[in-house]
């Protein structure tokens, strides 16, 4: 199996981060996907409309969109496969498709019924990962260009902080310096990036105790949970496993036996 990113267009960084292709000629027994919350929404392209079933055994769709991940789930596939994904910023689904970013949280949706348009013809006629990716610039430029929504800057000044801050976020301040009500900003938050800033504020903690996991650089648990202002390891396990499903021990064991490198693939 291999995995690559690239870089985005200077035109589009602001809103993707980066786009990857997944790819498997293995066309024996089928791979599970471990998918953890990380806050980001995504677009997918499947070269293969059927590899991929979502966690309750359903095939995705050729060419779907997903919103934010507030919680652990699964993929599994079936044979080879080759999916290409944008792997957005996570204001994206408001500010490129214009669509509240509430209503595609924890779910997915075929981007034709969405839009009508032949974008995954497109993709599935390209003869080069380049020129898909090439193919999806200009559909998320043109969709940018045409989208009249632009993001409140009070949500944006909000993220910005939360990405910075991380666990040493106080709302409470945030809120203050907006002279917005804690539901007012919490309103806002869910229609740009599809969560509140409390959740959002805590998968951000999240992911950076995941970091400090893959990085191996650690005596302990107890020093990851302290390290990421987590009360204690015992606070740090229960985070930990609503988010990924699993235990931090669990996670770090799995990363050595199956395709558990890749949580933040939705394919």
């Amino acid at each position: 199996m291999n995995y690559q990113r690239i870089l985005p267009i200077p035109a589009l960084q602001q809103y993707v981060r980066y786009f990857g292709v997944l790819e498997s000629d293995d066309a024996g027994a089928g791979k599970s996907f471990g998918i953890v919350a990380d806050g980001c929404p995504g677009l997918i392209f499947q070269e293969n409309p059927d590899a991929f079933l979502d966690h309750s055994g359903n095939v995705l769709p050729q060419l779907f969109l997903h919103g934010l991940t507030t919680k652990h789930s699964g993929k599994t596939t079936k044979g080879s496969f080759r999916n290409i994904g944008v792997y957005f910023q996570s204001h994206a689904i408001k500010a490129i498709f214009g669509t509240d970013a509430c209503e595609l949280t924890n779910r997915y949706v075929d981007l034709q019924t969405l839009l009508n348009n032949d974008l995954a013809s497109q993709l599935l006629e390209a003869t080069s990962t380049g020129k898909k990716i090439q193919i999806l610039s200009l559909f998320l430029c043109d969709r940018i260009d045409q989208n009249k929504h632009r993001e409140d800057q009070r949500t944006a000044w909000t993220l910005e902080r939360i990405i910075k801050q991380g666990a040493e976020t106080s709302l409470p301040k945030i809120q203050a310096e907006l002279d917005l009500s804690e539901r007012s900003l919490e309103r806002i938050f869910k229609t740009d990036i599809g969560i509140s800033p409390k959740l959002f504020t805590r998968i951000t903690r999240f992911q950076s105790s995941l970091n400090h996991l893959r990085s191996q650089k650690f005596d302990s648990l107890t020093d990851v949970a302290l390290s990421n202002l987590f009360y204690d390891q015992s606070h740090y396990i229960r985070e930990f496993k609503e988010f990924a499903g699993v235990t931090p021990k669990q996670f770090l064991r799995q990363a050595h036996e199956q395709a558990v490198n890749f949580p933040e693939w939705r394919a």
